[in-house]
């Protein structure tokens, strides 16, 4: 195992499409992180989910904030401070004068003890982690042309600290294992980006730019999708390792996509 970097960060979105958490660690599953991806925002109309990057009234997603807590439903936060756990009767009507139409939260899976909530799928094929790397960042910010790029944008698990490495980097890892302090992860694919990637959000400015470097320069890819091989707590400065030989996963039953 070679020595690749460390854990600089960990997020975890406990709703689709808005902003995300930072946390100093994280349970994993061979599912992804505990409380990551609960629940999303539809259309109350149409029952049609969230989709800042394609729909421009669905943009302000990423303004309102989740928040996770141990052992509860997570809690939204509007922009105004005003915060409601998920399970709020009156969430969807706030969540309606917000973005102006009947939006409704819905969950992903079923939710323990709770039957109120519409169900939804995932939009798109769910690998249980994303990876970026510093490296990466780095590079974008040299070819976009600007002192850096803000890691909000791309909505990693896992951002690692990267050592020695340079350019978009991950994209040398797909097929190898990876250990993240006792996790173990396997790289299966480069990650293509989307739209969600330039809109705006707190302290971040609308930046189409952004997207058009990635498709110039790196074929619209950024970061790497991973399935779980060893199950365990993710730390923030632990280290990381990579198994450059080919086909050596920790595991040979990586996770099924959701």
């Amino acid at each position: 195992m070679k020595l690749i970097g460390r854990i600089a960060e960990i997020w975890r979105y406990p709703v689709s499409s808005l902003a995300g958490e930072r946390v100093a660690s994280a349970s994993l599953t061979m599912d992804g992180v505990v409380d990551d991806r609960q629940f999303g925002l539809i259309d109350g109309e149409t029952g049609l989910p969230a989709a800042p990057e394609k729909h421009a009234r669905w943009r302000t997603a990423l303004h309102l904030q989740a928040h996770s807590i141990a052992g509860q439903l997570p809690t939204i936060t509007f922009p105004d401070g005003l915060c409601r756990p998920v399970d709020d009767r009156a969430l969807n009507g706030l969540l309606s004068d917000y973005f102006g139409f009947d939006a409704v939260l819905a969950a992903h899976e079923a939710i323990d003890g709770y039957t109120d909530f519409p169900r939804t799928g995932q939009r798109h094929p769910h690998f249980p982690v994303h990876v970026l790397t510093t490296a990466s960042l780095r590079r974008l910010a040299e070819v976009r042309q600007t002192d850096a790029i803000d890691v909000r944008r791309f909505r990693p698990t896992v951002l690692i600290e990267t050592v020695q490495a340079t350019g978009f980097v991950e994209k040398n890892w797909i097929g190898q294992s990876l250990r993240l302090g006792a996790v173990g992860l396997r790289a299966e694919e480069e990650t293509t980006r989307c739209g969600i990637t330039f809109i705006a959000q707190p302290g971040v400015e609308d930046d189409p730019e952004v997207l058009r470097s990635i498709l110039r320069h790196n074929k619209r890819h950024l970061g790497i999708n991973c399935t779980v091989d060893v199950t365990g707590t993710l730390n923030e400065g632990d280290d990381v390792f990579i198994d450059d030989t080919p086909d050596q996963a920790l595991s040979s039953a990586p996770a099924p996509a959701r």
